[in-house]
């Protein structure tokens, strides 16, 4: 016997400097729920491969997806990352990333996570 509650699979993949927007549709009412993406550094390769050269650390919280609510009743939301925050993520950084949501209860749940991958032009 087994029991699994694991986060859906999706992970990204675009070009540095490139807008990234994703609509990810739950089929469930999130009115009122707390959301956060935020995007973190799983394994560093290389250092001054792209990206702006800042400072980061297995684990570090390097940006959050911004989230708009498009539709709360049928659970629809966009994820996005602007050009700014897509040249800031080095090719030579492993990334990750999860989306997570705390309903009115208080209860949260982590309800999508995957790798976070960007490539130079």
């Amino acid at each position: 016997m087994k029991f699994e509650q694991l986060p859906g699979t999706l992970d990204v993949e675009f070009v540095a400097s490139d807008e990234v927007a994703m609509s990810v549709d739950f089929d469930r009412d999130i009115t009122n729920y707390s959301l956060a993406a935020p995007i973190y550094v799983s394994k560093i390769f290389a250092t001054g491969v792209g990206g702006t050269g800042r400072s980061e650390s297995v684990g570090d919280v390097v940006d959050n997806w911004t989230i708009s609510v498009t539709d709360a009743a049928n659970g629809t939301v966009a994820l996005g990352l602007t050009e700014t925050q897509t040249e800031a993520l080095s090719p030579g950084t492993r990334y990750r990333w999860y989306f997570q949501w705390a309903d009115t209860s208080g209860y949260t749940r982590t309800v999508l996570s995957g790798t976070l991958t960007t490539r130079n032009p």
